[in-house]
């Protein structure tokens, strides 16, 4: 009898190593928003940000796999929400299955849901469809504040940018002169992002 593998979502591209030639080698360049973490919050908040016209960089020290990975399967659930943000919810997953081919609200037991690590890679296309750029493996050293922005120093480059919003714990800590908003990430990500002045 024949041996079966079955592979999670993102083991495989898991498994390969970021390929630097990948990279922008850019050395410093003007954005709108850098987003620190490419996990769902990220995704979906990089995806919100780039459909209102902003150009924006979408930053994660790990490869694609391992972050669509650790999101795991654990679902986004319309339980416990108000029924006008749940119905808000349902409106935006379906732009993103539209926007993407994927089909990710899913009912279960009468409740809608969406597996996290299929709302990772989906809401990671939807916004780079609407042009938000994407750097896996490009670690956040440090964020420095300016007049007029914040410097974001990553491994490969430098991004200034009028706003930062970081949606990850892994983010070194920010100068308190820059301009940083942090997002919480509990199960928020389907629900639109907002940050001061967008």
């Amino acid at each position: 009898m024949p041996t079966v593998m079955i592979r999670l979502p993102g083991e495989l591209e898991a498994a390969v190593p970021c390929p630097p030639s990948l990279l922008d080698p850019t050395p410093t360049r003007t954005i709108d928003v850098a987003v620190v973490g490419a996990g769902p919050t990220g995704a979906a908040t990089a995806w919100h940000l780039a459909r209102r016209g902003l150009r924006v960089v979408l930053l994660e020290r790990r490869a694609a796999g391992e972050v669509w990975r650790a999101a795991g399967p654990a679902p986004w659930t319309e339980t416990g929400l108000p029924i006008r943000l749940a119905a808000t919810a349902t409106r935006l997953w379906r732009q993103v299955e539209q926007a993407t081919g994927a089909a990710l609200l899913h009912v279960r037991d009468g409740v809608r849901q969406v597996r996290a690590d299929q709302a990772t890679a989906a809401l990671t296309a939807a916004a780079t469809a609407w042009g938000a750029q994407l750097r896996h493996c490009d670690e956040v050293v440090s964020i420095d504040g300016g007049s007029g922005g914040t410097l974001v120093h990553t491994r490969s480059a430098t991004l200034w940018a009028a706003q930062v919003i970081l949606t990850s714990t892994a983010a070194p800590p920010a100068d308190p002169a820059a301009s940083v908003l942090t997002v919480c990430g509990d199960g928020g990500y389907a629900t639109p992002a907002t940050a001061p002045g967008f």
